[in-house]
């Protein structure tokens, strides 16, 4: 799986060191093109990703669907997964992408996916993927060929090349960190501007957490 990630972006020197801000790496992930993010999920997933990572206040369904070149059912068919891995959050006020906007209070009060926390495993990730993928009398089925990776011992690893659900359970890998990169490969893009080019790290995850 080529799941993108954000190897290291370093700008111009500063007086003092500190970290990259969340709000930072949204705009560094902005500057690149939809299909470079999540290129192994359906194009219009970049599309939608790429539009609310570049956008800087909530917007609503059309707006999004007009922005990102998309359909609004289409948007209607992945929010809900994209909800539940907690990469995008919806409300009355419109859609959003789960990563702090360039404004003060957030640079205060940073926003970052659920599935980024230390205490998230890929358990979990599954967990909340499933419920919304499969009826409740699969998800509760421990005999179930997919909801059975639940139960004890829960093993959601085994559904990561799954036809259905693989690929949703890689991206979830990938935002808990679950995997080795250990054979993963570093590849150099973007302009060469003042900032050090982004990197990109391929790989696909192969251990639990």
């Amino acid at each position: 799986m080529r799941v993108l990630r954000i190897q290291a972006v370093e700008f111009a020197p500063e007086d003092e060191h500190r970290e990259l801000r969340l709000d930072e790496l949204r705009y560094a992930l902005g500057t690149l093109e939809p299909e470079q993010l999540l290129a192994d999920l359906p194009p219009a997933v970049g599309r939608i990703i790429h539009t609310l990572l570049t956008t800087e206040s909530r917007i609503s369904q059309r707006e999004l669907a007009d922005q990102a070149n998309v359909s609004a059912r289409t948007i209607r068919n992945y929010h809900g997964r994209l909800e539940a891995l907690d990469l995008v959050r919806v409300d009355e006020s419109g859609y959003r992408l789960a990563l702090s906007f360039r404004t003060a209070t957030e640079r205060r009060e940073p926003v970052v996916p659920t599935g980024l926390e230390e205490s998230q495993t890929l358990r979990n990730a599954a967990d909340a993927l499933l419920d919304i993928l499969l009826p409740p009398d699969r998800y509760g089925d421990p005999d179930d060929p997919i909801g059975s990776v639940l139960f004890w011992p829960p093993d959601p690893i085994r559904l990561l090349d799954h036809p259905r659900v693989g690929l949703w359970l890689q991206l979830a890998a990938a935002l808990t960190a679950t995997g080795s990169t250990e054979n993963n490969r570093a590849v150099q893009m973007g302009p060469p501007l003042k900032q050090q080019a982004l990197h990109r790290v391929s790989g696909r995850p192969s251990d639990g957490k």
